[in-house]
């Protein structure tokens, strides 16, 4: 178990980063969702999930075919990083100059036209936030986790502070700033990731000079599937919003997007511990990968209990949570219980897709992400034009459903991993009813809210018990 033990530990480092971070993006959410209208704050969500979306694209999966081809035995690290860092530095100038030629028509096919210099505000965000992802990987890879949590946390900081200074702060104060509403999110976006890349200055200096054609090639054959996995699994997280904007009346269309996402940001508590696994178990299980499968379905099953406490706590302290959002999105608050439920298959689905990578079977990702996809794309077609933004939640719940499936099936097939399914089973089903009761009373009466949080805190303590009463490895 001491492979588990320092997986936990890694988790918890890069967890406190990840929970600092978020917090302080989180609390941009209550600022943002004031003085921002509904409709503008759509057009905030539609910007960030294009920026997620084109990371995918720019970063072509080099991130983690760094990790995976620096890890072999026998590969020259200082060799594969470099050649990884000019590739990224080389096409992120290329998509910078398109995008200098393109963004007007780009503002127009995003029904910003009348404010193109958002969409080329965006494509600066986006290339910083490129060359950096892997100097950010290497730092995990090196276990320099302090740095990386110091950096990430500046970031945050930076984009925090200067988004209460242009909103509140500077004209409270009498400076006249002109009402560029969005624009301000974006500019603070721009300092914030500046602040970034002075940061990894040491990371960037750290390059030579060389690039190996051989490595450059074997990374794009582990990366390229990632890539066209990630670009439908992007699709699956951020797509609603788009299916909303062109898919409801177009008076309505961006103040229903503005509500989805403000409803979305409250599931932040689920997505923030599977960032923070994430961080901590790729490098993690890419060293290690001699003796994973157990490792993997201990870990399953700890995580999807985590997981599952977690989703019923946040329902059952929905009465106070709901106020980091502006009340005029309070009506829409049922979405937020299919949201989670969809987060925790989510998750699940990342551990599980461990599989893949760590068999070099990287095409797999791409038959499930699809399928993920091809759900997505009929279930808003289907219900968002009869339930609207509701439909939304119950696609994104059964597009993550599908592809935990179909993840669970094809690994057992090809990369068999002795899962306690009875045990999984347990815990999403309770927390799905746990979680369903505790929503249902949370905004009018405390107790059955709380007891419902805590029996399945007993479930998973109960379920957990041998783990928890084992006593630490001495080595």
């Amino acid at each position: 178990m001491s492979g588990m033990k320092s997986l936990m530990g890694d988790t918890a480092l890069y967890g406190l980063s990840s929970i600092l971070a978020r917090v302080l993006n989180f609390a941009l959410t209550p600022l943002l969702t004031v003085v921002l209208s509904k409709s503008e704050y759509g057009v905030n969500s539609l910007l960030y999930v294009s920026i997620a979306f084109l990371m995918v694209i720019l970063t072509y999966g080099f991130e983690t075919a760094y990790f995976r081809v620096s890890q072999k035995a026998g590969a020259d690290e200082p060799t594969v990083y470099s050649t990884a860092m000019w590739s990224l530095l080389a096409s992120s100038l290329l998509f910078l100059a398109a995008m200098a030629w393109v963004y007007v028509p780009a503002a127009e096919l995003l029904r910003m036209g009348d404010r193109p210099e958002l969409v080329l505000m965006m494509a600066w965000i986006v290339a910083m936030d490129v060359v950096a992802a892997v100097p950010f990987a290497r730092l995990r890879a090196q276990r320099r986790a302090k740095r990386f949590v110091a950096i990430k946390i500046t970031q945050i900081a930076v984009n925090f502070i200067l988004c209460y200074a242009f909103f509140l702060i500077l004209p409270q104060a009498g400076f006249w700033l002109p009402d560029l509403q969005v624009g301000w999110v974006l500019i603070a976006n721009l300092a914030a990731s500046a602040a970034m890349i002075f940061m990894l200055l040491p990371e960037f200096f750290a390059m030579q000079r060389r690039f190996d054609v051989g490595i450059w090639k074997t990374m794009l054959a582990f990366g390229l599937p990632l890539l066209l996995a990630g670009l439908p699994g992007v699709a699956n997280e951020m797509a609603d919003r788009f299916f909303i904007e062109y898919l409801m009346p177009l008076g309505e269309a961006k103040e229903a997007v503005g509500t989805y996402s403000a409803i979305y940001k409250l599931s932040i508590f689920i997505i923030l511990f599977n960032q923070a696994f994430r961080f901590a178990a790729e490098p993690f299980f890419f060293k290690e990968s001699t003796q994973t499968k157990q490792q993997l379905a201990d870990v399953l099953r700890v995580f999807t209990g985590i997981l599952s406490i977690g989703m019923v706590l946040v329902l059952a302290g929905l009465g106070g949570i709901k106020y980091f959002i502006d009340a005029k999105y309070w009506d829409s608050l049922p979405l937020l219980y299919f949201l989670l439920l969809a987060n925790v298959f989510l998750s699940m689905n990342t551990q599980v897709s461990m599989w893949y990578k760590l068999s070099d079977q990287t095409r797999m990702g791409l038959y499930i992400t699809l399928t993920g996809f091809a759900v997505t794309v009929l279930g808003n077609l289907y219900w968002i034009p009869r339930v609207g933004i509701l439909g939304a939640a119950w696609t994104t719940l059964a597009s993550y459903m599908a592809m935990l499936g179909l993840s669970v099936a094809l690994g057992q097939y090809h990369f068999p991993v002795p899962y306690r399914f009875g045990r999984l089973a347990l815990y999403v089903l309770s927390a799905a009813f746990l979680g369903w009761v505790a929503a249902f009373y949370s905004l009018t009466l405390v107790w059955p809210s709380l007891l419902c949080a805590g029996i399945m805190i007993a479930i998973v303590g109960y379920a957990e018990r041998d783990l928890l009463r084992r006593k630490p490895s001495s080595t």
